[in-house]
């Protein structure tokens, strides 16, 4: 690009857009662009809906006719898999093995037991619980290096956040790749990724109240990076009279006591979602270490006695 071009694209005045759709990826999709004009705009946004659309029909496994749920159906056969998947199989993998099992993609069977527990207002069979924990200790499928995985036992795969970060990941990196484009947000259902600009200030909800107008525990900023949050201060299930979270730590087949919210920061979506699941399993000083030794991380971790627990490189 000649001077008198970056002069031209410094002076221009940008085109800022910013749409919602509603249930993409379960949940709310926001999308802003800011552009070298409105047709630049939309054209970024359009790929950024492509690529949410091109995913999903790999990685939605409430849809029976998506990639992942046909593999999912096969058991003991090598098949072959697109790229997209074996990608964020991998990453579960890998999470998997860094985070001990308190991140696993086969912990939605627990979740089934629990919800069923709750419906009929007792606790869940302790056989059960511990035959599915004792199942989640055997790997769920195995890659091969020729780009094809074998499934392995029964248990549903749960890799929602590990799908929705992958899918805002490339979501993002679409738009932004358009010509012309200077500054993308992809925000799902709270977990976002920003790319150039100067990025956005987030704030940190307090965990204790659903009330919207609660002023906030923290704010971070977020610039080319993601955020994520988890917590189970609202969600879960009530037994005897007992309000139980509806994070399961997969080591152990039980909701999680100690931790009821986390927000993380990484430089990429799948990351942080990773993390924030991880961290409401795992007592703090371990979280802290893993985020610690995740390049780019921070996170801050509120404990049930209200305290905060921020990693080194979250910002005082």
């Amino acid at each position: 690009m000649s001077p008198l071009n970056h002069l031209w694209h410094a002076l221009k005045r940008p085109y800022r857009l910013r749409s919602v759709y509603e249930r993409t990826l379960g949940t709310e999709m926001e999308i802003q662009v800011v552009a070298d004009g409105r047709t630049r705009a939309e054209a970024a946004e359009r790929a950024a809906l492509n690529e949410t659309e091109r995913l999903t029909q790999i990685l939605n496994r409430f849809d029976p006719e998506s990639e992942l749920s046909r593999w999912a159906g096969t058991r003991e056969e090598a098949i072959p898999i697109s790229p997209d998947l074996w990608k964020v199989l991998h990453a579960a993998d890998e999470w998997r093995g860094r985070t001990g099992g308190a991140f696993h993609p086969g912990a939605d069977a627990l979740g089934a037991i629990w919800k069923a527990a709750a419906e009929g207002d007792e606790f869940p069979d302790e056989a059960a619980l511990a035959e599915i924990v004792a199942q989640l200790r055997e790997p769920l499928w195995t890659l091969h290096p020729d780009g094809t995985a074998t499934r392995h036992g029964t248990l549903p795969l749960g890799l929602n956040a590990l799908a929705k970060g992958y899918v805002v990941d490339r979501a993002a990196e679409a738009a932004f790749c358009a010509h012309g484009v200077r500054a993308v947000l992809v925000n799902v259902g709270g977990d976002l990724r920003t790319l150039g600009g100067n990025g956005l200030t987030v704030a940190v909800a307090d965990p204790f109240t659903a009330r919207d107008d609660a002023p906030p525990l923290a704010r971070v900023h977020v610039r080319d990076g993601a955020l994520a949050t988890s917590g189970g201060a609202h969600r879960g299930y009530r037994i005897g009279g007992a309000w139980y979270s509806h994070v399961l730590d997969p080591r152990t087949g039980r909701p999680v006591t100690q931790v009821p919210g986390v927000t993380v920061t990484a430089p990429d979506c799948l990351t942080t979602d990773a993390l924030a699941t991880a961290l409401s399993v795992l007592d703090v000083p371990e979280g802290l270490a893993l985020v610690n030794a995740t390049p780019g991380a921070a996170a801050l971790i509120v404990t049930r006695d209200g305290r905060q627990h921020a990693s080194d490189r979250w910002p005082r």
